[in-house]
């Protein structure tokens, strides 16, 4: 049996049990917090404290007996499961369910912070899977793992294994009864950095336990009035399927300050009711309407510091995303006909934007990073902040390798996109993440191109080769400093590089040219029949969030898409030929 809980936890997220605390209600039959894992060793770590090295197998059965697991990790009072590659586990001894109809399994988990890390994970009660999503990573506001839950059937015994998928933190495991009524809530409570005006809808989902069927549970709202629920009652049919309830909620303030109301859930079979308090701390933002603007509001001339500035700014006007680094997915590049800049999203808070998309109302604070400027996202867009096919691309500005070693020049240009013309690569091979590559331009070689993971176009993917032809390369331009890692962790020199993204035949005409696209039935139940009127490999499906719904291989000529699995809306179709879109066309879903 395989069951999914998706869980929204973006920030802070509540689970709530009636009478989980009283041991006449709900018996601990079972539990383990870890606290004994706190060696050392030379692994590496996270800002939630060190990950020692792997424990072996019999070390593990000598500090928690009857345990196994494997790439189990110390971790400061928890364990740490799997590496960035790998998936670990760890898996209780035998625990006796016997006199006990129904059980909860409740624990901590959080991911670790690196982008590349899977949010899920999942638990076996023998042989029964349950996959836990959307597990908040250890960099989004604290180090407090989220609390989660299963129920399951008792009268047997059971071994529970939890696998984590590549990196996560595990504590606090609690093996309960739960004979008596009780009811969970799960979802997102606690937001921060909400800008004044913008609405915030959220969900939180409802699982009832051992309530009487065909009953009613009543839900009821209070706090401040910023907050509001349509819902008022809950069928206890609904609370007691496997997907439970879902309760939505708005909010929206005119003013900052810190905003709560509690949502009260009362039924019959409760002795009291359980509640859930919602947060939202609202920030007042200094709109700038271009990225110059922004630009000129930090100082930037010190290339020895780094430092953020405290105040929160949105960027009002309308820029084009013009890189996206996907393996590390929290820099992002955006530009206007002004300037460009760095968006620093380590929290995510941008990952469904794409390269080639246009964005506004982009809230954050200022960096100046060892001289190079950047912007530290604090806030999501919504779906009228996205354009996901902009008319207005600017064109990229062409330096030639010695303007590019002169920092004084690059300076001026800081982050835009830029080209190096006639270039030839010094390597042969494929491209590796995280090296420096040297080029010749006419009389000069410099080693100034930095790939730095792997890009939406042309570095899309790993074994892409090396160029063994002259091109002219398009990028962005990136200034690292003394003080930041680069190849095999060693400090990088303080200069600019170009990040490729994109390659381009010599002539400066691009290699692949646009062409005629037509798609039928336009709208359309189901499938669609994309007509391509000249060279192509790739259909990538956006949704008017921007975010990628399907990709598939296309050729010149009748292509058929399905779209019968997606939700009815609208959706954008981009095609590609190798490395450069050449068309795209609007389709509507019924």
């Amino acid at each position: 049996m395989k069951k999914c809980y998706n869980f929204l936890m973006v920030l802070a997220t509540v689970v709530l049990c009636l009478g989980l605390n009283s041991a006449s209600a709900q018996d601990v039959i079972f539990s383990q917090d870890f606290a004994v894992m706190t060696g050392s060793g030379s692994g590496s770590s996270s800002q939630c404290g060190s990950a020692a090295n792997s424990v072996s197998a019999d070390s593990l059965n000598t500090l928690l007996p009857g345990w196994t697991g494997n790439k189990v990790t110390h971790s400061d009072g928890k364990v740490k499961l799997g590496t960035s590659s790998v998936d670990g586990w760890i898996q209780t001894p035998e625990i006796s369910l016997a006199g006990y109809a129904s059980v909860r399994i409740a624990f901590q988990a959080m991911v670790w912070n690196a982008n590349a890390d899977a949010t899920n994970m999942t638990v076996y009660v023998n042989d029964e899977e349950y996959t836990i999503n959307n597990l908040r990573k250890t960099n989004e506001v604290d180090c407090i793992p989220d609390d989660f839950s299963i129920v399951v059937d008792g009268e047997r015994s059971v071994t529970i294994r939890f696998e984590g998928h590549h990196r996560i933190f595990l504590d606090n495991i609690v093996v309960s009864s739960a004979t008596a009524p009780f009811l969970e809530v799960q979802g997102t409570t606690s937001f921060n950095n909400i800008p004044v005006n913008q609405e915030l809808a959220g969900n939180l989902t409802v699982h009832g336990y051992n309530l009487t069927a065909d009953g009613t549970t009543t839900v009821a709202l209070s706090g401040d009035s910023q907050f509001a629920t349509e819902v008022t009652s809950l069928s206890n049919n609904d609370l007691l399927s496997d997907d439970g309830a879902t309760v939505p909620f708005t909010f929206s303030a005119t003013e900052a300050g810190t905003y709560t109301a509690t949502l009260s859930f009362t039924n019959n079979d409760l002795s009291e009711a359980v509640t859930a308090t919602l947060t939202v701390n609202v920030i007042q933002t200094n709109e700038i309407s271009t990225i110059a603007g922004l630009r000129a509001l930090i100082d930037n001339s010190d290339v020895n510091a780094n430092y953020t500035d405290s105040v929160f700014y949105r960027y009002v006007g309308h820029a084009y995303v013009s890189q996206v680094n996907i393996n590390n997915g929290y820099s992002k590049w955006m530009q206007d006909e002004t300037g460009a800049i760095q968006l620093y999203d380590r929290d995510g808070h941008l990952n469904n934007i794409s390269q080639g998309m246009e964005i506004t109302n982009v809230v954050g604070k200022l960096c100046n990073y060892f001289g190079y400027v950047e912007m530290n996202v604090q806030a999501g867009l919504s779906s009228s902040d996205i354009n996901v096919f902009p008319e207005n691309i600017p064109a990229p500005v062409t330096v030639t390798l010695e303007q590019l070693r002169d920092q004084t020049y690059m300076d001026g240009i800081q982050g835009q996109m830029i080209k190096l013309e006639n270039v030839t690569f010094n390597q042969t091979g494929s491209f590796e993440a995280y090296k420096l590559y040297t080029v010749t331009q006419g009389e000069t070689t410099d080693t100034a191109v930095y790939v730095t993971g792997y890009y939406d176009n042309t570095l899309s993917s790993e074994n892409v080769q090396i160029p063994t032809e002259a091109k002219n390369i398009i990028g962005v331009n990136m200034r690292t400093a003394a003080y930041s890692a680069g190849q095999n962790s060693a400090r990088l020199p303080s200069r600019y590089y170009i990040l490729p993204n994109e390659f381009e035949a010599i002539t400066g005409i691009s290699e692949n040219g646009k062409t005629a696209v037509a798609v039928y039935p336009n709208p359309t139940a189901d499938n669609v029949i994309l007509t391509i009127g000249g060279d192509a490999t790739t259909v990538s499906v956006y949704n008017v969030m921007g975010t990628l719904v399907s990709t598939q291989s296309v050729s010149y000529g009748a292509n058929t898409v399905n779209m019968s699995s997606m939700p009815a809306g609208v959706y954008f179709l981009r095609i590609s030929n190798g490395n450069e879109a050449v068309g795209t066309v609007k389709v509507v879903r019924q």
